[in-house]
């Protein structure tokens, strides 16, 4: 079950904001008609930041949670962890830096802010459950 809820997770994150761009002096719908380009950086989606990497891996923990848990396969339940261990590293090295710039939003507007959206914490989640469902299985006794 635990696998599966980490298949869900990822695909969750390539639908939720990742990062985002908070504009003092007005919305993003403002900028929106002035520079629709410089408007697609207010809000940065799982899918903009991993290309939907994220759902093939979310297809392999599910497939590897079923081998892992129904089948008891130890290969699988390693390549779970492997998951685990890829997207964590992928939500702390690439994505975790990014949340605190404001890219050419913060050049063009004073007093722009950012911050990590929810997609980061199920991305981070997805990470660490992944991992250790993995790790279970293979401290499990047979």
């Amino acid at each position: 079950m635990a696998g599966l809820a980490v298949a869900a997770l990822l695909v969750a994150t390539v639908f939720s904001t990742v990062a985002s761009v908070d504009v003092a002096s007005g919305s993003c719908e403002v900028i929106n008609d002035a520079n629709p380009d410089l408007a697609d950086r207010c809000e940065l989606s799982g899918f903009e930041r991993n290309g939907g990497a994220f759902l093939l891996l979310a297809l392999l923990a599910a497939v590897m949670a079923w081998g892992a848990g129904v089948g008891r396969s130890r290969p699988a339940a390693t390549a779970l962890a492997a998951v685990g261990v890829a997207v964590l590293a992928w939500a702390l090295l690439v994505d975790l830096p990014v949340t605190d710039e404001t890219g050419a939003l913060g050049q063009n507007f004073e007093g722009a802010t950012a911050a990590a959206g929810v997609g980061l914490t199920l991305e981070i989640a997805a990470g660490l459950l992944a991992l250790a469902a993995g790790a279970a299985r293979l401290l499990a006794r047979d």
